[in-house]
């Protein structure tokens, strides 16, 4: 029996009202509140029962696996640190206090663009380290913007002091550690022929390089390239990505009006108005519309206008099909630019056989694709997530968790997933990628897994029961956004 070696799992969500991993309150709605609130007091059934599974995948192995969070874990965008804080808590002390530990002391995470002001604590904490470090008159280099490909590469350590701080608050739990990579990180057989990398995946969707495509567009010819170096995508785009993706949750009542306004950009009228009210507060904040020429007022325009429609129609807010055609291209785009790139210069090479595990789109599959540059096709797994955007079931919206061997194989497990008129849905090994005959890893795996047996089958109640209710949560939040909007009488 192969042992897991490592479990890879994103878009955890850990706090917001949406993610069924949150414990919510649920009362009567009004014309003006959902009815809903997170109860930070009480862990999820759902996050209790998927430890509980892990726990019996793992068995009786003589070391735990490694967990990866491969980002989105704590939902900074739209929900209070403290919730958020105290709903990881709960992951903390059931994966690592209570009873023999899910996982092994040393944790990796990379943040996503709901958590990345996470990363930028820690670079900063990171630098200062550095800093303090050199002696009195050393040359100091400028600060970093992400980190190396191998964990055991970077000097000094990336530690998350918030998330290791949190889980050491629990009992049983003093001497884990969350070491942090951004935003990619990669583990390679002894051999380094066979390579896997995990991403959380934002950069694989334009809007999260708005700042390069406007440097782009409003000065033409200072780059000479393109943007593929991953270090120069973060360093341009960094300040934005922080700001509307991770930090608002901290912004009082304007983190909650957020709420409303994702939930607009399903419209067209309201993307509008959004970019239009926009653009006019940022021209009113700063020199007054004087400063920019009508052509570059027209671009900034026009920029907005077009990726505020690409969040509209992101992967996300595409719960119709797995991957769109946009989708698709952008993966292509990291994989072939930022990611190959990263390998040729940190390695001088790329291995035989590479394996890409990200998030980020909330929809899980495995693929197999040839890349330009790789010299085999490159298997891809997407980690999913766990939260519920819409009023009615999406199917292809689904948690699985990406458990990985020894030998870099990886297969993915799927917790939960929507189904039509929220029956509940099996826990199962999704199948290998179109291709791909099932290995013996993945045969061992499902051999693991009954569905009837517990706690797989009390799994599947408790995640169609709490699905189910995050479907009413949007419903009432649309009906309160409809009643809230003005008429076009007034």
């Amino acid at each position: 029996m192969a042992d897991i070696r490592y479990v890879i799992v994103s878009d955890l969500h850990f706090g917001a009202e949406n993610s069924v991993l949150t414990m919510l309150n649920e009362r009567p709605s009004t014309t003006t509140d959902t009815g809903f609130s997170v109860d930070p007091q009480r862990p999820s059934p759902v996050l209790s029962l998927v430890i509980d599974g892990l726990r019996k995948l793992i068995g009786d192995q003589d070391k735990p696996p490694t967990l990866i969070l491969a980002g989105d874990i704590l939902d900074l965008a739209l929900s209070p640190d403290n919730l958020s804080a105290m709903t990881f808590r709960h992951f903390a002390r059931l994966a690592f206090g209570t009873g023999r530990p899910v996982f092994d002391s040393v944790v990796h995470y990379l943040p996503g663009n709901h958590d990345h002001h996470l990363w930028e604590a820690t670079r900063e904490t990171q630098y200062t380290d550095y800093l303090t470090s050199q002696s009195a008159d050393a040359e100091l280099v400028i600060p970093w913007h992400t980190t190396r490909l191998l964990p055991t590469a970077e000097q000094p350590t990336a530690t998350s002091i918030l998330l290791t701080g949190l889980i050491r608050s629990q009992p049983g739990c003093e001497g884990v550690d969350v070491r942090v990579s951004y935003p990619n990180m990669a583990l390679r057989t002894p051999d380094e022929r066979r390579c896997l990398i995990v991403s959380h995946g934002h950069f694989t969707e334009s809007i999260y390089s708005l700042m390069s495509t406007l440097k782009d567009t409003l000065y033409p010819g200072q780059r000479a390239s393109g943007y593929e170096d991953i270090e120069t995508l973060e360093e341009e785009n960094f300040a934005w990505i922080d700001f509307f993706w991770s930090t608002l949750g901290q912004s009082g009542q304007v983190g909650t009006d957020m709420g409303m306004i994702y939930a607009d950009l399903t419209s067209p009228a309201d993307i509008d108005a959004l970019v239009s009210n926009l653009t006019r507060a940022m021209l009113a904040k700063g020199k007054g519309p004087a400063w920019l020429h009508p052509a570059e007022l027209w671009a900034v325009n026009t920029i907005f206008q077009r990726e505020a429609n690409h969040v509209a129609t992101s992967e996300r807010g595409t719960p119709s099909v797995t991957l769109t055609p946009q989708g698709q291209a952008g993966l292509r785009g990291y994989l072939a630019g930022p990611i190959l790139k990263q390998l040729q210069d940190e390695w001088r090479q790329i291995p035989e056989e590479v394996t890409l595990v990200y998030g980020h789109t909330h929809k899980p599959f495995v693929y197999r694709w040839p890349v330009a540059g790789f010299p085999q096709p490159v298997r891809i797994y997407n980690t999913g997530g766990w939260v519920v955007d819409t009023a009615q079931p999406a199917p292809v919206q689904a948690g699985t968790a990406v458990l990985v061997n020894d030998q870099l194989e990886a297969a993915s497990v799927q917790f939960y997933r929507q189904e039509a008129a929220n029956a509940p849905s099996p826990v199962t090994l999704l199948p290998p990628a179109e291709g791909d005959s099932p290995s013996a890893w993945h045969e061992e795996l499902a051999s693991r897994i009954d569905p009837a047996a517990e706690p797989w089958a009390s799994l599947a109640e408790s995640a169609a029961q709490l699905v189910a209710q995050r479907h009413r949560l949007q419903a009432a939040t649309v009906a309160i956004r409809n009643f809230s909007r003005p008429s076009d009488a007034r």
